[in-house]
């Protein structure tokens, strides 16, 4: 007799309703304009549902902030095992990440939650740790790699990972806050982020014997 393949688990594809239908609240109404009513309705859920997976709002941004670091921590695990020189591995990481960043649900997400966090410093930190440091972390490691192979100078990898990040998002990021200026077609990024990495290596040759 064949066994039938259980498929998806039914929890599993709750919680994922739950976090879309809050995604697109949140982007929409910001965060205390979403009440956990309307992201139960939104996901086809009870509200009884929502509580048991989450408990409440916070617990529901935390794992949308995980969710999506998720996904681009995939991506740029991938770039950085890629092939290609440091430049071009360093730009694949960038533009993985500034598109990303750059997509208007996440943008309307990153103003609800920057709203949020001067409300709570404790899901501040949070949501600081599984996105931003976490992404840092990972371009860190990059940095520290090529440091250990001698194609940039030794130093702090993460005030690099820093510098290097504060480098592709830079005024653009800034612009966008206050400004709708379009979505950047894939050569202007690609100019932009290879811009900063050449600026970035520059000042980041070995020293010379």
């Amino acid at each position: 007799m064949t066994v039938k393949s259980p498929g998806r688990p039914k929890d599993l594809e709750k919680r994922e309703a739950i976090l879309d239908a809050a995604v697109h609240l949140f982007a929409e109404k910001g965060i205390q304009g979403a009440p956990i009513e309307a992201i139960a309705a939104a996901s086809g859920v009870s509200k009884v549902t929502v509580y048991a997976h989450f408990g409440d709002k916070a617990a529901i941004l935390e794992a949308i902030v995980k969710r999506e670091t998720d996904r681009l921590s995939h991506e740029l695990t991938a770039e950085i095992g890629g092939e290609g020189n440091l430049e071009d591995r360093l730009v694949r990481f960038g533009m993985a990440l500034v598109n990303m960043l750059g997509e208007p649900c996440h943008q309307a997400l990153d103003r609800a939650l920057s709203l949020e966090a001067h409300r709570n410093s404790d899901v501040a930190r949070r949501f600081f740790d599984a996105g931003p440091g976490r992404v840092r972390q990972l371009l860190a490691s990059l940095l520290t790699e090529a440091m250990a192979r001698g194609e940039i100078a030794e130093g702090d990898a993460v005030q690099s990972a820093e510098d290097l990040m504060s480098l592709w998002l830079g005024f653009g990021a800034m612009q966008r806050r206050f400004i709708d200026c379009g979505k950047s077609t894939a050569m202007e990024t690609e100019s932009t982020v290879r811009r900063a990495v050449r600026l970035y290596l520059r000042g980041s040759l070995p020293a010379t014997a």
